[in-house]
């Protein structure tokens, strides 16, 4: 039970204000751990009961009320607050659940549900939402909205909520916002958090701990001077970033990125846990990534060498410029001079004269070294009598240009390359340019990699690269912008006579100006750009540092008293972004750029799906044996219905967090995904799968991969070429027999899990993939019951036999011990419709109504667990990995493991598990399980007929010769390429590194039988 302190337990007052709506006889039935303890019920609800959103009486739902009425307030009882209400008030307001109550759930739990995690598991291939499924019928089957998130186990711990009615997510998520409100006072700040008393499970923790844990770790400054809205309320930064912050993105140091952590380790993280808590807590101790790139902040400038100075070369003066770059100085001794020493050994086209404007330096080695550089004749210099402020600096510099084009920078800037010289080409091709702006890290609506953050975390990159990619992928583009950001801005002439100098009446010391200036400019007719060729690194606030923080809301203000409209310009601008395209790009390409770096012999691009099963543990296989070969493996995954998102192997080469980049669409993103592909220049192209796009993507996709022109790679993993539900099963759950298209738009009609999704006729189907696989430069089948069906509807004769490869090792053989008791049967993986979940639940059932001595256990789960276990079947969960499968086999010691699909498998890699634990597998006469033990002459196959006869199918397990079975195993030796270029690939033997892309792109037929150890 939670214990409230003594200030928040509630009078007798509100004991009698909410008695005469509080059922004492249905408390107590309904809850009876309330009734066990004897204790008042009423005051059971007033001090626990409610933030357990357990309900006063049968007519009133504490959690629907809560989320209904009081969903914007701080939490406060809902029965005392339908207490307070007057008499007409509390007829007119429900307090049960209505129609719109699914729709209450769906936003609360929407936050923590894994939607195409989901999908897998439940089995929907689409049409239906897969969070409105969870809500109303998934969680009853015991299904979990996410891999962190065990429903089961969270019934068992909160046994109470099973009469609500309610899915375990939804009562997780509107009582934690409950129980968070215990801890509204910040606890006292340690030193370091107490690791050692924290749960193992972060997911276990108290509020306390959390805040504890956080606050030790919490970067105060940091968060209070990335947000001033935080700074300005006056509230506890860390109770914010606990209740809102980290929901909203805003990270608690400049070393952690709340986005990236949860993004990246989402699998780990689980529902409702605080990154940057299960970071302290669990993660650093796995070595976790805290940030994309690692720890740390991009490092402080320091001042130019002497030697350095001597390689500098000296501006022109400002007669002979085409344009001035006027820098105001105040202080920063390391970061202005290196701001200097770049514009000046930073070559352009473009001549240009750099004005320095010293307003008066409170440092004076800082105004020392700038006379002496001025004394060299590098730059102009001046130094205003008295310090003037940032702004009326500017204009001092503005009125000395003589009529040029000017650029305003901070004393906290480093340019690169040739920026001048790009910079005003955006201004030269547009006449109406007022003021271009480049990207940079800090620069609010310009900022990169993300925009309106300081983004001070390092990336893999430095800033010159970073620069030197914009140059080349987004060359001379740019986007509008409401205002151009003062730390490196170009200012046409003609703009600044039509709307007259910076304001420094309003904004003297500096921050708006640029704003201002840049509004005027629109309402005059010109137009601000943000150019996304350049990117120029910016420290932040050196010159001004504190004059935002404490006086941003007054500047905001100001600003908006002369330009009204500002706040939803800007405001519009954020929501749409113009310049995220531009962003994508940058990001893309930095991602080439490392990818083709970090391959020996270039890039092997894999197209699959990210529906994880037996693809997912061959792509990876192949991806391990490929970078052996010194192949750096990239994975085009399929996102539904028509988008790809980039992967990477578990373990490879490339180190770069492929979960920043945001899925491409197939239609809309279709040319960048052609210049990514051409970017990375692969030197082999291998599709395993394009599962999870509709037609139209489909089509996109091949298209996509024909034109990447280096030829392509298929093999064949399931049906998806000849079946829309891939694996040959009707929606009632009966195997087709591979139809004929008539018959197979008679299954996409009945087939509500094709509701709303764009499918090819059957017959076009067929047609487009036998052109796919019939212009592939091979096609590979792990079977030849596979290659042979698909060769045959597809009339194609270019299918090559590749049985998977696999590095199972097989334990070492020994005589079945156990002779007595029930027949024991293993079922292992995922069990759905196709593996056969009916046939393993009728088997059962019929064991049990007739008690036959027969027992099954799923080594994995089942899509119905309560379902299985009402049937009397066990189940062991989910198993990670060979290892943990093979443990998990030796202690069910089976006497067989059944493998009950009622489809012909493609391959089966649960088959080589049995194979490799030494069980007998029995299978039914069908598909590549049944000719991988024909082939070995192990096992037992049955007539697929009995799939649908659960009691001839028990008499026929109960008569096997077990003995003989155990007999005929045989060690198990998996299927191995020693060359996986030669023997899988069937490229000529002795390939140089430099010749890889050449012969995958010759179009030949692969046909080399696998080796065999």
């Amino acid at each position: 039970m939670i214990k409230l302190p003594r200030l928040f337990r509630p009078g007798r007052r509100d004991a009698v204000a909410a008695a005469p709506f509080f059922d004492p006889a249905f408390y107590r039935s309904a809850y009876p751990d309330v009734a066990a303890g004897g204790g008042d019920p009423l005051r059971h609800y007033l001090d626990h009961g409610w933030l357990e959103g357990r309900d006063p009486s049968a007519v009133f739902s504490t959690l629907y009320y809560l989320d209904r009425h009081l969903a914007d307030r701080a939490p406060i009882n809902p029965l005392l607050h339908y207490a307070g209400l007057s008499g007409a008030e509390r007829l007119r307001i429900p307090t049960q659940p209505g129609p719109d109550f699914k729709t209450l759930q769906a936003a609360v739990v929407e936050p923590y549900f894994d939607a195409p995690y989901y999908a897998r598991r439940a089995g929907l291939e689409g049409g239906e939402d897969p969070l409105a499924h969870y809500l109303t019928k998934g969680w009853r089957r015991g299904l979990d909205p996410n891999d962190a998130f065990s429903g089961d186990a969270y019934l068992q711990r909160h046994a109470h909520m099973r009469r609500l009615g309610v899915s375990p997510l939804y009562h997780f998520a509107s009582t934690r916002r409950l129980l968070a409100s215990e801890a509204a006072a910040p606890p006292a700040r340690r030193t370091q958090p107490p690791a050692a008393m924290l749960p193992a499970d972060p997911a276990e923790a108290t509020d306390a701990q959390i805040y504890e844990t956080v606050a030790a770790a919490f970067d105060r400054e940091h968060y209070l001077d990335t947000n001033a809205d935080i700074r300005r309320s006056g509230v506890d930064p860390v109770r914010h970033f606990l209740d809102f912050g980290a929901h909203e993105d805003r990270d608690p140091s400049p070393d952690f990125s709340v986005r990236f952590y949860r993004k990246h380790y989402r699998r780990e993280l689980g529902a409702g846990v605080n990154p940057f808590f299960h970071y302290l807590a669990v993660g650093r101790t796995r070595g976790f990534r805290p940030t994309p790139f690692g720890l740390g902040t991009w490092p402080a400038q320091v001042a130019p060498t002497s030697a350095e100075w001597e390689r500098v070369r000296p501006a022109a003066d400002i007669a002979a410029a085409r344009a001035v770059l006027i820098m105001p100085v105040y202080k920063g001794y390391d970061d202005t001079l290196r701001a200097i020493h770049s514009v000046l050994s930073a070559p352009q086209a473009t001549a240009f004269a750099l004005l320095v404007i010293d307003d008066r330096s409170p440092d004076p080695r800082l105004s020392a070294a700038l006379a002496d550089l001025t004394g060299r004749g590098l730059f102009a210099h001046l130094v205003n009598d008295e310090n003037l402020g940032f702004v009326r600096t500017c204009n001092r510099g503005l009125e000395r240009a003589e009529g040029k084009d000017v650029v305003l920078l901070n004393a906290d800037i480093v340019v690169y390359g040739d920026w001048l010289d790009r910079l005003l080409w955006h201004m030269d091709a547009d006449p109406r340019v007022a003021t271009v702006t480049p990207f940079s890290n800090n620069a609010t609506i310009c900022s990169y990699p993300r925009p309106n953050v300081d983004n001070q975390t390092r990336l893999e990159v430095t800033p010159d690269e970073i620069d030197a990619f914009t140059r080349v992928c987004n060359a001379r583009t740019s986007s509008p912008v409401p205002t151009g950001v003062g730390f490196c801005m170009a200012m046409r002439r003609e703009a600044i006579a039509a709307v007259g100098l910076l304001d420094a009446e309003t904004f003297g010391r500096g921050y708006g100006e640029e704003n201002d200036f840049c509004m005027r400019a629109l309402k005059a007719g010109f137009t601000n750009l943000l150019a996304h060729d350049i990117f120029v690194f910016h420290s932040g606030s050196v010159s001004f540092g504190t004059l935002l923080a404490t006086k941003g809301a007054d500047i905001f203000r100001t600003l908006l008293t002369k330009h009204a409209d500002y706040q939803r310009r800007v405001h519009n601008h954020i929501e749409v972004d113009p310049a995220r395209f531009a962003r994508r790009r940058l990001d893309l390409y930095r991602f080439a750029k490392r990818a083709t770096a970090s391959a020996e012999r270039g890039i092997a691009l894999i197209v699959t799906h990210d529906f994880g099963g037996g693809v997912e543990t061959h792509v990876e296989a192949l991806s391990a044996r490929l970078a052996e070969a010194g192949l750096a493996t990239v994975y085009l995954r399929t996102d539904e219905p028509g988008g790809i998102k980039l992967g990477l192997p578990e373990i490879g080469a490339i180190d770069f967090p492929v979960s920043i980049l945001d899925p491409l669409s197939l239609d809309r993103d279709a040319d960048l995904l052609a210049e990514l592909i051409g970017w990375l220049g692969p030197a082999m192209v291998h599709v395993h799968s394009l599962a999870g796009l509709d037609a139209p993507s489909t089509r996109a996709a091949m298209r996509l991969i024909e034109e990447a022109g280096v030829g392509y790679d298929v093999t064949l993993h399931d049906y998806a070429s000849v079946c829309h539900r891939n694996n040959l099963v009707r929606p009632e759950g009966v195997y087709c027999g591979l139809a004929e298209p008539a018959v197979c738009r008679d299954c996409i009609r009945l087939d509500r899990d094709a509701d709303g999704i764009v499918l090819p006729d059957p017959a076009e189907r067929r047609r487009v993939w036998a052109g796919f696989l019939g212009r592939a430069r091979a096609v590979f089948a792990p079977s030849a019951d596979l290659a042979g069906r698909i060769g045959t509807v597809l009339l194609l004769d270019n299918i090559a036999l590749r049985p998977h490869e696999e590095t199972l090792a097989g334990v070492e053989l020994k005589a079945r011990q156990r002779k007595s008791g029930p027949l024991r049967v293993a079922v292992i993986g995922s069990v759905g419709v196709q593996k056969g979940f009916d046939v393993i639940h009728n088997l059962a059932l019929d064991a049990r109504l007739r008690q036959l001595p027969l027992d099954i256990t799923i080594i994995g789960r089942s899509a119905d667990p309560r379902a299985m276990e009402a049937a009397g079947v066990r189940e062991t969960g989910p198993y990670r990995g060979d290892a943990a499968a093979l443990t998990h086999i030796a202690r069910v010691d089976p006497d067989l493991v059944l493998f009950p699909s009622i489809s012909p498998e493609t391959y089966c890699y649960t088959l080589s598990l049995a194979l490799a634990a030494g069980v007998p597998p029995v299978v039914f006469d069908l598909g590549a399980q049944a000719e991988r033990l024909r082939a070995s002459g192990e096992g037992h196959r049955l007539d697929p007929a009995l799939a649908d006869d659960p009691q001839r199918l028990n008499a026929a397990l109960l008569a096997l010769p077990i003995d003989a079975l155990w007999a005929a195993r045989k060690p198990f030796r998996p299927t191995v390429y020693p060359r996986i270029l030669e023997d899988y690939y069937g490229l000529p033997e002795g390939i140089s590194s430099a010749a890889v892309a050449g012969p995958l792109a010759r179009p030949h037929r692969a046909r080399e039988a696998p080796v065999e150890p």
